[in-house]
Order: C-alpha cells, then structure tokens, then sequence
C-alpha cells in the first residue's frame, strides 16, 4: 500500500468520503476534508444516493463542512500540534475503504461495459497521454468518477498526473491541443461566469481574475465535459515528513514580494519562494521566505520574476534542523476567506 497522496479518496465505516489533502499526515490519521455524505436527496450515486458536501473548492467551504462534522462527527475533528490549526481528518481505524487516482485508470482501461462519462474519460486521458508522451499509467481520475459515484449527465471529470516532469509535459500538450480545438478554454458565458464567481471569492479584480483564468491551462472543456487536471507528486519526489517543522501563527498580514521560484506551484498546497519583501500590514517579521497557498485556485498562477501582493498569515516555522523563517499562509480559517494572491506586475 502507497503512501497517501493528495486528491486520493477514503471511504469511512459510515460511508462518508473524504478527498486527502497533501502528502503529510499524522501516524495515526490522514488529513482530508468532507466531499460527499449518504442523503436520500443527494444527486449522486447509484444504489446509494451522495450529496455534494463541498460546493467550493475554498477554505470557505471547508470550513463550513467542519461545522456539520462538529455536530454529527467530531471525532473527525483534529486539532493538529504541528500545524497548529484544527482541521478534518480520518482515524486510521475509522477507513473503511481507500482509492487511488491510477488504479481507476487502470480498471476502466480493462473494463469493457463503460458508461458514457468513463468512456469519455478514458479517451481524455488517451487524447493528452499521446500529445504529451507521458505514459497512461502517469495519470488517474478522482471525484466522483473514482468513487463511482457519478452521474454522466452533469458529472466532470477530475484527472491526475504523477511527477513534474509528466505535469509540465501534459501542460504543454493541453496548451496545445486547445489551440487545435481538440480541447476548448472557457469562452463566452462560462469565462465570464467562472471570473465572476472567483472574483468574489478570492478579492480579485475584475482583471486579476482574468489573468488567472488566462493561466489556468489544467480547466476547460472535451467534448462539451468540464475537466480538470491536478499535478500530483510521486512518492519520490515528496520530501516533506509530518513532524519535521512546526507553526506558529503570528496574525494576518499583506506583503508584496518578488517570485523567487515558483517550481512548487504546480502542487497543492501551491509554494513560491519569495525575496525583496516589503510589509505593508501588520507585525514585522524578519526572513518571510515562502509565500504558501491551501487555495488551489493560485496554483501555477504567478511565475518567477514578477511581483506579487499577498494577504494571509503570518506563520513562524520552525525545522528539526536550520534556522526559524517565516512564510505567509493562505487558506486558513483566520482569515475568513479574505486572503488572496495578486500580481502586481507582470
């Protein structure tokens, strides 16, 4: 059995799904948030019917999820020491059953009697897999498809792909592939809905939302389906451990800074390391390196050299081994939603 990795799914004894969350977890849970519980009105499911517990991919919405564990499930409540934030995980002893992104893929490959979203799943994977050169076993589905729990009416489908290589190799193929209209961006009403709808959530200007939805390569549309594709790293490449560095929280803050790196945006959480920082709101604070998102919205959105303005909080870090640094952190609950990532220049 693999080590967890973000965007896999756990089932619980009481039949509720949780989707994981990064690659770092306690010895004895897996942190992951609430994606669907059993409901006789939920649209999704066959035998069993599922409502949609997060209708948001936002700390927002999490966080409204929590309150419904709280009062039903608590002991998927977990204050976590190290991350110093309390947060939805999944005892060990409370899975019921776990799921892998690229074991679905390797069933519907063999599997003959598809339905039409499986079918057409399968032939998006083959479609980048091709473009790009990266081999079918690098990619798997998640959501609700890995679950099978879906509907072919209005379901997505929510792919996966291993590695960074194989991430940046299917961003190009993807890039390409829209400009031969083998796949499609969001135009029209859907582009002006989804700058409309983030713009809202993330304190955006009308024009930051543009640009984001400008960058986000890994969304648009195959076949008239909405699809999304998440870089996932391989075990090897995940070298972060639990326990290895601690947090501390240190108020909310605005900064501007400049992209030193943005090699670990393409993950979530999303990282960009930063330097020339200048604090514009609140405590002072020496050596703030690391600007990192739990927002997957500001994945792969600002790139190395350009100056950013990010409100979000303030966190101490400190390593088993090295000196104390500082990072600011967007998608906590503290900052009820008011955290964001901007490009000043481009």
């Amino acid at each position: 059995m693999r080590k967890e990795r973000d965007r896999d799914y756990i089932r619980t004894v009481e039949d509720l799904f949780f989707c994981v969350v990064g690659y770092t977890h306690p010895p004895d849970r897996i942190i992951a948030y609430l994606k669907y519980m059993p409901s006789p009105e939920g649209k999704w499911g066959h035998t069993q019917r599922f409502q949609r517990m997060l209708k948001q991919y936002d700390a927002k919405s999490v966080a409204e999820g929590f309150k419904l564990l709280e009062e039903k499930y608590p002991k998927y409540l977990y204050y976590d020491p190290v991350n110093n934030i309390t947060f939805s995980a999944v005892p060990l002893e409370s899975i019921a059953e776990r799921y892998y992104p690229e074991e679905k893929v390797k069933e519907l490959t063999k599997r003959k009697n598809l339905d039409p979203l499986e079918k057409k799943a399968v032939s998006l994977i083959e479609t980048i897999s091709s473009e790009s050169h990266v081999p079918i076993e690098k990619y798997g589905i998640t959501g609700s498809i890995l679950i099978n729990i879906h509907n072919p009416e209005f379901s997505d489908i929510d792919l996966t792909v291993y590695g960074k290589e194989n991430a940046l190799a299917t961003k190009d193929a993807v890039l390409n592939l829209k400009k031969e209209r083998v796949l499609e961006g969001f135009q029209g009403k859907e582009a002006e809905e989804w700058i409309n709808r983030k713009k809202g959530m993330f304190q955006l200007y009308i024009e930051q939302a543009k640009l984001l939805l400008e960058r986000k390569w890994n969304i648009g549309f195959y076949e008239g389906t909405r699809f999304s594709i998440h870089p996932i790293k391989e075990d090897q490449e995940i070298k972060e451990k639990y326990g290895h560095e601690k947090y501390r929280s240190k108020g909310l803050i605005l900064i501007e800074a400049r992209v030193e790196s943005a090699d670990e945006s393409l993950y979530l959480p999303c990282k960009y390391k930063v330097k020339d920082v200048k604090i514009l709101e609140g405590e002072e604070a020496e050596n703030i390196t690391e600007v990192v998102s739990y927002e997957g919205i500001f994945c792969h959105f600002a790139e190395k050299g350009e100056k950013i303005r990010v409100g979000g909080k303030l966190e101490e870090v400190t390593p088993k081994s090295g000196k104390k640094y500082h990072r600011v952190l967007v998608g906590s609950a503290e900052a009820k939603a008011k955290d964001f990532i901007h490009i000043v220049t481009r």
